[in-house]
């Protein structure tokens, strides 16, 4: 009876296929004992910076900054090393190691085995939201997302991209109960804002999509949009008008003072007021007008418990908040190198807008290509324009417009593979709610699902794929050339200073 209901309930099926794909992917697809020089700029330098922070060192490595996977990572070592299944080295005796290569790949498979974790519990969680969203096909769904790039990409190495929007979207999670409920709202909005400030420190990428991401719910709350009613809220209250601005006015000026420049300033305040103002599109207070006032001090409360656990507990140190106090680094973050070289504010904006257009034209053309996500835009407008209600199905587009913008400011950082994760989700999610509102039989239905999933297998269950997903940037005569390793500014120096040159050569002998 217990098996014959599982197997009527979509969401237990969706999980099964989620983790058969996963192992099948992880164990058989592609290789979890090749060399940690396929994907060393990441799976080395994660694997290092959670050794530190296993070693009670604070971490090296703040690009991202990385901080939530480097530590979660650094737990798993210690419980791997607890229970005898290796023997786990500090820092300290990484130098004193004589097959140094061995120790140092069989670190880097469990790097991939708790980044194949982390991405099942991730997908797990995706079909949680898209349940939520009453998902009416979501085996068909759940089938798409396994063989998307997004999924292929991690299942098979360590990055902090998932990770991140792990922290993200049970930050969403919160939110729609948020919506579902009145109670426990402080507890809510405070792990709403912790789980989001906790997603961007882990990397910095995803504070652009956050209020974007956000505006999915629109959806969610039966499109009502009760910014209107918010503001008339707020004006009829001095007293709440009066906690809302004091609360707000407190989060400026802390900006103010911890910002290095002017512009710096204004990019957080702007985004602080966005992220805001997302909110209030979505959240309606009418009978909780405390929310007005609680949502700053929420914010302010979860970003002060983050620095004090970061800063003392968890050996991320100060720069793991550059993000919050450096933001002119946004300025190199943003882009390729041309853009990273610009030290004079006014030549990055006139180079920055130069870039817009160039990844204009990249996205263009992105766009035309035979792929899974371009299919369901183009159905998704085909069938709104030929609708006999297009005002009434336009707003269910509105998942169109969050995607081309996500994917328009990703394209400052590439286009890339891993990248891609960011989008699977989100592209899914808005087909699911566009047929939740959208009349149409259900054979048709199947038969679309069906072509995207034979697109994904088409595109992507090959050879020539799998390697472009799993290549690093550089190869293993790159890294271990003379220059990088002897150089003070070589790679190794850089990103991995605690481990002796003698060392590296013995792994680039490996």
């Amino acid at each position: 009876m217990i098996l014959n209901r599982l197997l009527r309930n979509q969401e237990y099926i969706s999980y099964f296929i989620v983790l058969l794909f996963g192992l099948i992917i992880f164990f058989l697809i592609q290789d979890p004992y090749e060399s940690f020089f396929i994907n060393y700029d990441q799976e080395f330098w994660n694997t290092y910076n959670s050794l530190l922070i296993y070693s009670g060192l604070e971490q090296e490595k703040y690009d991202e900054p990385g901080h939530i996977s480097y530590f979660l990572f650094a737990v798993y070592l210690k419980i791997i090393n607890f229970f005898q299944i290796i023997e786990v080295p500090t820092i300290y005796k990484i130098n004193e190691i004589e097959n140094v290569s061995k120790k140092i790949e069989s670190l880097i498979f469990h790097s991939r085995l708790f980044g194949l974790i982390i991405n099942l519990i991730l997908s797990f969680l995706i079909i949680k939201i898209f349940k939520k969203f009453d998902t009416k096909n979501l085996i068909f769904i759940t089938l798409i997302l396994v063989t998307s790039n997004g999924f292929l990409t991690h299942t098979s190495q360590y990055r902090v991209e998932p990770m991140t929007l792990l922290l993200f979207l049970i930050s969403m999670i919160t939110f729609i109960n948020l919506i579902d409920s009145q109670n426990k709202t402080f507890t809510k909005l405070f792990f709403f804002n912790f789980f989001i400030i906790l997603s961007i420190i882990n990397k910095v990428q995803i504070i652009f999509y956050i209020p974007f991401y956000l505006l999915i719910l629109l959806n969610y709350n039966k499109f009502n949009f009760p910014l209107k009613k918010n503001i008339q809220v707020l004006l009829r209250s001095k007293k709440n008008l009066f906690y809302f601005f004091s609360s707000s006015l407190i989060i400026v000026c802390a900006i103010f003072l911890r910002s290095e420049q002017i512009h710096s300033t204004i990019y957080l305040t702007s985004i602080y007021f966005i992220f805001l103002l997302s909110f209030y599109c979505i959240k309606e207070i009418r009978y909780n007008e405390k929310i007005l006032y609680l949502f700053n001090i929420s914010l302010l409360l979860s970003f002060l418990i983050i620095y004090f656990l970061i800063n003392y507990v968890t050996y991320g140190g100060v720069n793991s908040f550059w993000v919050f106090f450096k933001i002119s680094k946004i300025r190199g973050y943003l882009g390729d190198t041309l853009l990273d070289q610009k030290h004079d504010t006014f030549l990055w904006i006139k180079d920055f807008i130069i870039f817009s257009f160039k990844n204009l034209q990249v996205m263009f053309f992105e766009i035309f290509k035979f792929k899974v996500s371009n299919i369901i835009i183009f159905l998704t407008i085909f069938l709104t324009i030929f609708s006999k209600e297009i005002g009434r199905h336009l707003k269910l587009n509105i998942f169109i417009g969050i995607y081309l913008i996500t994917k328009f400011i990703t394209l400052f950082r590439g286009d890339k593979f891993y990248y891609e994760i960011y989008f699977d989700w989100l592209v899914l999610l808005g087909i699911i709610i566009f047929f939740n509102h959208f009349k149409l039989k259900k054979k048709f239905i199947n038969f679309i699902f069906i072509t995207l999933i034979f697109t994904n297998l088409l595109n992507n269950f090959n050879e020539k794929n799998f390697y472009l997903i799993n290549s690093g940037s550089y190869d293993k005569e790159s890294y271990c050339s003379k220059n990088q390793i002897y150089s003070e500014m070589g790679i190794w120096s850089y990103y991995s200073k605690k481990i002796s040159k003698n060392q590296i050569l013995n792994l680039c002998k490996f």
